[in-house]
């Protein structure tokens, strides 16, 4: 089918793309390409372009839509600049990138609102616009820098993401959960000792991997979400794989090893039942293979359960070496380097929580009644913990607040 004439230009220019070749088979980009065989295009292209404004509803949306695809494709030269080894990439790969940003820099000049709404080619044929050769070595090292800081792919857009074992692949966790440290009172020392670690790890320093076990609700999980908030900014990313799916970490580690970011592989709720084989993989990633294990990757684990694995007295009676299996299930927890413990909190330290949930939200609620009331909703509701503690205070503020608007 001929090229529409009008968008004939785009379709060349995207046409000559090199190492950012890839970009043609993005979103908005690929649309626009599907829109160039219609011979009249303008009907379908009010909805191309409402979802371009939508992507970007203030400045030039078209501009930023180009800047965004370009950081996060995932090629040779954006994962040597995650790396910061822009330095090794040979002369032929750089001659290929500049002549990629030069037809970017290029397709910024075309306005779509202009150019389907108003004068048609007002501003010239975007195919033959000169652009300074320093003008696109500059566009080339701010956008290596901004890889070198925030990563490039998916992981430069998102700091978290969910393995999923149907496709193979990473999705992304668009709206992680914002709790921060500041936010979790109590377990100090835990808390401490799990920054630290994680501290090293983002250094590139040796890190241990982590099992973090104890009463529901204690703020295990919560304590490995904010570490996403405190770290992302110096490379960390957390990826949340299913204790089901860890017979694929050699397919994620070779999917990650040779990126230039820290990741964090978070096992939520790990445990297996009598019974289970899953626990022989862990080992096996905890332990180590033949192949080299990623300096950028650590597994940090929660569980409610310090062994992990379910001991029924029919695991020693099914097996003449009984004692052998059992101690090689109870055993795993101990190829964890790091074991942190979080109990449930006593009347004392469960009441220290309200209270300082209470102040951090603003509530102005006496202390008697309080602390009265909190003590009434943990017998009636689920115990003493950070959970039932947030629960009350939670229900405590929409109370107030809505007393507030009636």
């Amino acid at each position: 089918m001929p090229i529409n004439e009008d968008l004939k230009p785009i379709v060349e220019l995207l046409d000559k793309l090199i190492i950012f070749r890839k970009i043609k088979h993005t979103g908005l980009i690929r649309e626009l390409l599907e829109l160039a065989n219609q011979q009249n295009p303008t009907g379908s292209f009010y909805e191309w372009y409402g979802r371009l404004l939508e992507y970007q509803p203030y400045g030039n949306s078209w501009t930023a839509y180009l800047n965004d695809v370009i950081r996060f494709d995932e090629n040779y030269f954006t994962l040597h600049c995650e790396r910061h080894e822009s330095h090794r990439i040979p002369p032929a790969i750089l001659k290929a990138v500049d002549s990629d940003l030069e037809i970017i820099l290029k397709l910024v000049h075309w306005d779509p609102a202009e150019h389907f709404f108003g004068t048609e080619h007002s501003k010239g044929d975007i195919r033959t616009i000169s652009i300074p050769t320093t003008e696109i070595h500059n566009f080339r090292e701010t956008l290596a820098a901004t890889i070198q800081t925030q990563g490039a792919g998916l992981f430069g857009q998102y700091q978290a993401a969910v393995w999923h074992r149907a496709s193979q692949n990473f999705q992304p966790i668009r709206h992680p959960d914002p709790i921060t440290f500041d936010q979790l009172i109590g377990y100090e020392e835990q808390k401490q000792i799990l920054q630290d670690n994680t501290r090293r790890f983002v250094k590139g320093l040796p890190a241990n991997h982590i099992l973090l076990y104890g009463d529901r609700g204690s703020g295990k999980s919560s304590s490995v979400k904010a570490l996403l908030h405190q770290f992302a900014p110096e490379g960390l990313r957390i990826i949340e794989v299913s204790k089901d799916d860890l017979t694929d970490f050699p397919t994620i580690t070779g999917l990650l090893r040779h990126r230039g970011l820290k990741f964090l592989i978070y096992v939520d709720d790990l445990t297996f039942e009598s019974g289970e084989i899953g626990y022989k993989h862990l080992k096996a990633i905890l332990e180590g293979t033949l192949e080299h294990k990623p300096t950028n990757i650590l597994i940090y684990a929660t569980s409610n359960r310090r062994h992990l694995l379910r001991e029924t007295f029919a695991d020693r009676e099914n097996d003449i070496h009984g004692n052998d299996t059992v101690q090689e299930q109870l055993s795993l927890a101990d190829r964890f380097g790091i074991t942190l413990t979080y109990q449930a909190p006593d009347q004392h330290q469960f009441l220290a929580i309200v209270r300082g949930l209470a102040e951090q939200r603003g509530l102005a609620v006496d202390k008697d009644n309080l602390e009265k009331r909190a003590l009434q909703w943990e017998r009636q509701h689920n115990g003493r913990s950070g959970r039932t503690a947030k629960q009350f205070i939670d229900y405590i503020e929409g109370e107030l607040r809505l007393s507030q608007k009636m």
